[in-house]
Order: structure tokens, then C-alpha cells, then sequence
């Protein structure tokens, strides 16, 4: 309970005894009803005008809305980005989407829409996302997963969400930038059904053909998003959302001098339908059936050679989750079809072809949320996820509890306890991290251990001037098991036998590190700045790597200032600066 609360039930308490005091003695026996007029009553409210909503140390929500408001990258509102710009979160390289939370790679983490995974979401090489902010309402954002019914991920979640309300008439909105231009129609069907419609289109061959050009080798680049999302409402106690998006990218080079033309191209499918049922006694059940699918390919065409590497990852699912007051039980199943990459190798230089086969797996899983109030100041949350996973000729069981323990002060602040257990089944890697769709995705086997997490925070929140101001700090400590890091690079493919195993390094991981924000929320000048100090290490059981390395993505410091001045009711002025020194490449980072 925040101060905002307590000086208005002061208010409230303070207004009844008012009423008992100005009641006539006897009143109560002559009449049955007593009758009293307020001439006035004036509710005064600080109104926030920051994006963030909720506790830094549980899940924020992001309102879209409000997101228009802050700097834009190439006039995209991009949601990933702004979340790299919390504390805990740390990027990699300009040139690169990926979110890296409290030391933990980007493959750890649950990117989706409304809990449906999307498993490569940067377009341009990582200058920005595959979300269209214009389409969804909101954004939910954790640096730790807090629900057990969602997918078995070491790192964090980001999930957008998708629109839950029918307009109340035809509306939309239409963004034109530099490279690309994106809009968005939302279009009620009656008063219980509507449809929302989203667009994005690049010109980059259009405008700037002439320019994508390195001394006379030409470029081309081109991508799309499409987003369609159908609400419908019967009943007061009944909600379904059928959501569609797909996107792609396509890249292109050609090597004059060398007669060699290269290309790049990857995409995004994803179908989902959401039904939701409001029960008499008020609890809700929320079931989600879906599809999602990620490709990509990278080809080498050249006189004496023909080179390809595919992938491809495709999950078909089913989701339930049962709501009642503070209990939440469940239960999912999911297939995967997996491709590896997989190189093809043609022409003079012929060394393989077809040597990596497809993976078929599926994993289910039971879980359970509990939460309590234990007292006026003490809060408790419990939570276990029970999963079995099924390869081919292997199976894994594993437990996964966690508990949140958070003291509430109106006066001191909220300080939490969490600890946690988690399991991953889905590696991801590649020779590249400079945002090229290179990386694939693999299962875990017979000769990879389904990765493992244990860990430790204790954070600390306080609302300062009833609420304008935010003050967040966060300790954390996570131990990792069964990492894995690719050490080749794409000569060994033309040079060598290809094996997935042989490219790959096992080991342990270890992330610790203080996260600090200062969030102001109200106001004509808005905006918040994070200080991120992490250590991400290492460690491989491999002769050539004997020692303690600094994960590749690493950087212990990283400083991020957000400000937002609101002129009046109609303009808004926002600037980002990120400041963090150069750190030089770890030794088992490889890029092309």
C-alpha cells in the first residue's frame, strides 16, 4: 500500500466519522433511513505520464500508447529496444536486437506474443524488432519468468499482448520513416467482435538503390511484418482472440571480383487462438492452441562452389490455465520439429551434404501458482512447474520450484526475496552474434544435458513524493549448468567434416551483478536512468579452454538515461543517451 492509499483511506475513515458525529441522537429510532448531502468532493490525483507500470522487481507493464512518446529508431517505436533500456538488461552490440537480462544469453529468454514463443525477432541486422507497437495495447516485461505455466526458459520474458477491448469506432494509425513505413486500422464488427489489421513495409530498394552499394558490389535488402488479430465476445463470461503474423527478411549481395552472390533469408509464422471462460464463482480458465515457426537460410553461390546452411525450428502447442482468487493450475504440451543447421556443400570444394537430421521431440508439463497474503505487511508466492521431455531414445524429467517472499511498508518500501529453479531443453547458437540470422536452434539429447539455473535476488522499491518518483535497487546471483558455445566459424564448413558436436563447447556458467533505476513519473519532464553493473563468466571442460572466460556478451557497465518533456497537452521532445565503455572481444566470440 503506497502513500497515495493510506492519506485517502485517512480521508475516507476521517468522512465517516464526520457522518456518525452529525447524526442526532435518537435519529436511528424515529426514521429507518438517514439522508445526507455533500455538496463537493474533490479526488486530487498525481497523473503519471511514464510508460512503465507495476513493481521493477516483479513484471512492468508497458502501455504502447505511451511508448510514442520516447526516442524512435529510424521511426519505429520499438519495443525491444526501450526494454534494453532497463536495469538488468544489457546489449551485446549495436547491431543487435537481442535482450541479455542479468547475465543470461538471449536464447534463455521467453520473447512472445500473448505467451505464444517467437523465437528470432530482429529485423535489420538487430536495429530493431519484429513487433509493430502500433498493434498491441500493452507489454509485459520481467527479468526472471514469475508464472510457472509459462515455456521452460532460464532468462526473462518479454511478452506483447495482444488487444482485449472492441473499439468503439474505426480508427488507426499510419507511421512513415526513413526506411520503412508501418500502420495499423482497428475495426469493430458490431459491439462485440472487431478486427485489427497491422502493416509494415521496407523501401530501402526503392529509395536508396543507388547507395546500397560497397565499391561496385551491389546490395538489396527488403523486409515485412503482417499482423491480424480477431476479438469476439459472446455472453458476459466468454473471450476469444485468433492472432496471424508473418514476416520475413531477404538479403542480398553480390561480389563482383569473385562472381560470388550471397543471400540471407528468414522469416516468422506464427498462428494462435485464445479462449477465455469467466466462471460463477469467479474463477477463469484461459486455453491457447497455436503454431509458431521460425527458417532461415543462408546461400553461397560462386563458380566452383554452391554452399547452403538451413534451419528451422516449429512448435505446435496447447496451453491451460485454471484462476481462482490467488491459485493458479495448469498444464501444456508442446511438439517440436527441429532442423539444425545444415550444411550443404556442392561443386569443387565438395566436402558433405545432409549430414545433420532432423530433431522430433515433445515435452508436457503440469504447474501450479499460489499466492498469499500473510499478513498486512507480508506477502508469499509459491510456484512449481513439474516437466517431462521426450527425445529420441532419451527422456527427461526435471522440478522447477520458486518462492517470492516480499515485505510491504507504505512508509519503507517493498523489499523482496526470490529464489528459483529452472530447466531449458532448446539450445540456441551460432558463428555469428552481429545480429545475422544465423543462429539455429537444437534439442537437447543424449550428448546435451537439458540446461539448468539456480538462482538468488533481493530487491528493494520505494515510492518517493507520493508516488512521483521511483527508486529501484536489485541484487542478483545465478549459477548455470550445461552452457554450450560454438567455437567454429564458417570456413570450417568448407574445410572439414561437419559435426554439431564438434562444434560445440559444454560447460558451466556463473552471473551476478547490482541493477539500480531512478524512474520519474509524473510531471512535465518524465523518464528514468539505470546503472547495470554485471560479471558473466564461463567455464568449458575442454583442454584448449582450461580457464574462466567472460561470456561473449558480456559488459560489466552500462548507463541508459531516458527524458521525456511534455509541452502541453499535444507535444512531447524525448532523448536517449546509453553510455557504457568498449570492452574488447572475449577469446571465443567469433564473428564474420
Amino acid at each position: 500500500m503506497d502513500m497515495a492509499c493510506m492519506k485517502s483511506a485517512t480521508v475516507y475513515v476521517w468522512l465517516l466519522w464526520g457522518v456518525l458525529c452529525c447524526i442526532p441522537e435518537g435519529t436511528k429510532a424515529q426514521a429507518d433511513t438517514v439522508v445526507l448531502s455533500l455538496d463537493t468532493v474533490t479526488v486530487v490525483a498525481r497523473r503519471s505520464l511514464s510508460p512503465l507500470r507495476g513493481n521493477a522487481n516483479a513484471t512492468l507493464r508497458w502501455e504502447m500508447t505511451m511508448m510514442h512518446d520516447l526516442p524512435k529508431i529510424l521511426g519505429n517505436a520499438d519495443p525491444v529496444r526501450y526494454a534494453q533500456l532497463l536495469p538488468g538488461v544489457q546489449t551485446c552490440s549495436e547491431y543487435n536486437s537481442g535482450l541479455y537480462i542479468q547475465g543470461c544469453d538471449n536464447a534463455h529468454n521467453l520473447v512472445a506474443i500473448e505467451g505464444v514463443p517467437v523465437y528470432h525477432a530482429p529485423h535489420l541486422l538487430g536495429l530493431f524488432s519484429i513487433f509493430n507497437a502500433s498493434h498491441f495495447p500493452r507489454m509485459n516485461f520481467s527479468k526472471t519468468i514469475q508464472e510457472s505455466a509459462l515455456s521452460n526458459r532460464l532468462g526473462g520474458m518479454l511478452n506483447m499482448q495482444l488487444p482485449d477491448e472492441v473499439p468503439s469506432r474505426v480508427n488507426g494509425e499510419y507511421t512513415v520513416g526513413p526506411m520503412s513505413s508501418q500502420g495499423s486500422l482497428w475495426l469493430p464488427l458490431g459491439r462485440k467482435s472487431a478486427l485489427f489489421i497491422s502493416l509494415r513495409a521496407a523501401y530501402l530498394n526503392l529509395l536508396y538503390e543507388k547507395w546500397l552499394q560497397v565499391e561496385g558490389n551491389e546490395m538489396a535488402y527488403d523486409f515485412s511484418d503482417y499482423n491480424l488479430t480477431y476479438l469476439c465476445e459472446w455472453g458476459e463470461r466468454n473471450r476469444m482472440k485468433c492472432d496471424f503474423y508473418y514476416g520475413y527478411d531477404k538479403a542480398e549481395y553480390d561480389e563482383v571480383s569473385y562472381q560470388a552472390r550471397t543471400a540471407l533469408k528468414w522469416g516468422n509464422l506464427k498462428f494462435s487462438t485464445h479462449w477465455e471462460h469467466l466462471f460463477g464463482n469467479g474463477s477463469r480458465l484461459n486455453q491457447t492452441a497455436y503454431l509458431t515457426r521460425y527458417h532461415n537460410r543462408l546461400t553461397l553461390r560462386q563458380e566452383a562452389l554452391d554452399f547452403s546452411l538451413p534451419s528451422y525450428i516449429t512448435d505446435i502447442g496447447y496451453r491451460s490455465v485454471w484462476e481462482w482468487e490467488g491459485l493458479r493450475l495448469g498444464g501444456d504440451w508442446v511438439y517440436h520439429d527441429i532442423q539444425p543447421q545444415k550444411p550443404n556443400v556442392g561443386g569443387t570444394y565438395h566436402v558433405q551434404e545432409d549430414v545433420q537430421p532432423k530433431q522430433r521431440t515433445w515435452e508436457t508439463a503440469i504447474h501450479a501458482d499460489y499466492y498469499r497474503q500473510l499478513s498486512y505487511l507480508w506477502q508469499l508466492k509459491l510456484g512449481a512447474r513439474l516437466t517431462y521431455y521426450q527425445t529420441k531414445g532419451k527422456g527427461f524429467a526435471s522440478f522447477d520450484p520458486q518462492l517470492t517472499l516480499v515485505h510491504s511498508s507504505p512508509e519503507y518500501g517493498n523489499l523482496s526475496f526470490s529464489w528459483r529453479v529452472q530447466h531449458q531443453y532448446l539450445f540456441q547458437e551460432g558463428f555469428s552474434e552481429m545480429g545475422l540470422p544465423t543462429e539455429f536452434w537444437f534439442s537437447a539429447d543424449k550428448t546435451f544435458a537439458p540446461q539448468l539455473a539456480q538462482s538468488l535476488s533481493l530487491a528493494y522499491d520505494l515510492l518517493l513524493q507520493d508516488g512521483a518518483w521511483h527508486l529501484y535497487v536489485e541484487e542478483y546471483y545465478k549459477r548455470l549448468r550445461n552452457q554450450v558455445e560454438y567455437k567454429g566459424n564458417l570456413f570450417d564448413f568448407l574445410n572439414s567434416a561437419y559435426s554439431l558436436e564438434g562444434s560445440l563447447l559444454k560447460g558451466k556458467g556463473e552471473n551476478y551483478g547490482v541493477n539500480v533505476m531512478l524512474n520519474k513519473k509524473s510531471g512535465p519532464l518524465t523518464g528514468w536512468v539505470s546503472y547495470t553493473w554485471g560479471r558473466a563468466f564461463r567455464r568449458f571442460g575442454h583442454e584448449d579452454y582450461a580457464h574462466r572466460y567472460p561470456a561473449s556478451h558480456e559488459r560489466i557497465h552500462e548507463l541508459n538515461a531516458v527524458l521525456t518533456c511534455h509541452v502541453g497537452k499535444r507535444w512531447s521532445v524525448g532523448q536517449h543517451r546509453c553510455l557504457h565503455p568498449v570492452r574488447p572481444i572475449p577469446p571465443l566470440s567469433v564473428s564474420i
